[in-house]
């Protein structure tokens, strides 16, 4: 059975150069359907819900055949700009039974500054239009045991918080939950809604600390307000500064390694990185080079879309791997594992690979 799916394979990509016949044939379809796409799932939009001045929620209605999700997942959705495609990552806002029960899901999401597609989603979605989803994935869940639990959030990395708690209210309202949420903002994402689920959940604490007054996060605020959690499985979810020392204090307390679990918000800042001379990016199959300043590092997917090759992306920050692309000789360094990589060819991941001196991508 593997030897014919094997074969079929190759057969559609020697036929059509598509990886399947449903790719092969989208332009076509298109001319009927435009909206329609080989890959991914349908769904239409219910609301485009203000929840401040920079985050907004999506509801939306995926097609039947959407497999549905595991609290905390997040997901790809594609929107369409100036005939040019653009994949995003986002994180699942709502409890997976709330799905089960609506056939809704939401995505909160906050608009990026300088950005391409959060601010056209914000700006330009409505209701009644048709976007293009991914299968829910990810490995951001809950523990299938009954831990205490502490969950840290930073800004808009408190979405799957919200996943979480909505979805324990309804299958495990005794769970003993403190959630300490981390905003620099008058109006904290979901405040009305936080204490009608502690009302719910009479083991539930949440904590908002205003960044403007009180400062980061330290040591001594994680004691103050949380005293046994040493005793917690912890989830860390937002800006790369809020998880590395969120880590580094709870291990310093004494939480097990394997208890802390994180989800990075964004890309990973590009830090104590630095090459002696300007180098020199050649983008093969676009017959376009680029030349990047030591003195100001990007990312090769930066430099990609500053030279308008606009090559397919997603979460921007290592996850998804929709930027995946072949080096063919160069070294590179990784901003997520701060490796860098050998001169010879190896698939790289463009958000997050920094040219180190002189390289040649299949691109």
């Amino acid at each position: 059975m593997k030897a014919t799916m094997t074969k079929n394979r190759w057969l559609t990509k020697a036929l059509t150069n598509q990886s399947s016949f449903k790719s092969y044939l989208e332009p076509l379809a298109q001319l009927v359907r435009p909206k329609w796409q080989a890959n991914g799932f349908n769904a239409v939009v219910i609301e485009n819900r203000v929840e401040s001045e920079q985050v907004f929620s999506l509801i939306i209605r995926p097609q039947r055949k959407w497999p549905g999700f595991i609290a905390g997942q997040h997901l790809d959705l594609q929107v369409e700009i100036a005939g040019v495609r653009y994949l995003r990552t986002f994180s699942l806002s709502c409890a997976p039974k709330y799905q089960q029960q609506t056939g809704l899901i939401e995505l909160t999401i906050r608009q990026q500054e300088q950005g391409k597609v959060t601010p056209f989603l914000a700006n330009n979605i409505a209701a009644g239009d048709a976007i293009n989803i991914s299968a829910p994935r990810g490995q951001f869940t809950l523990p299938k045991n009954n831990q205490p639990l502490l969950f840290i959030a930073g800004g808009s990395g408190v979405t799957p918080f919200r996943s979480f708690i909505q979805e324990l209210s309804l299958s495990e309202p005794q769970r003993d939950v403190h959630l300490i949420y981390y905003n620099q903002a008058t109006k904290p994402l979901f405040a009305l809604e936080w204490p009608l689920l502690m009302n719910t959940m009479p083991h539930l604490k949440v904590t908002m600390i205003d960044t403007a007054q009180k400062g980061l996060i330290n040591e001594q605020q994680l004691l103050d307000h949380c005293k046994d959690l040493e005793k917690r499985v912890a989830y860390l979810c937002g800006p790369h500064g809020l998880i590395t020392t969120s880590r580094e204090i709870l291990l310093q307390l004494g939480v097990a390694e394997n208890n802390i679990h994180h989800e990075l918000f964004g890309p990973k800042p590009i830090e104590n990185f630095t090459i002696d001379n300007d180098a020199e990016v050649v983008f093969a199959s676009s017959q376009t080079t680029v030349n990047t300043e030591k003195d100001h590092p990007q990312t090769l997917l930066e430099l990609a879309e500053a030279a308008e090759l606009n090559p397919t992306s997603g979460c921007r920050m290592g996850v998804c791997h929709q930027c995946k692309c072949r080096k063919k000789q160069g070294v590179v360094y990784n901003t997520l594992t701060e490796q860098f990589s050998d001169t010879g060819e190896e698939d790289i991941q463009l958000c997050v690979s920094v040219a180190a001196g002189d390289v040649t991508l299949d691109l």
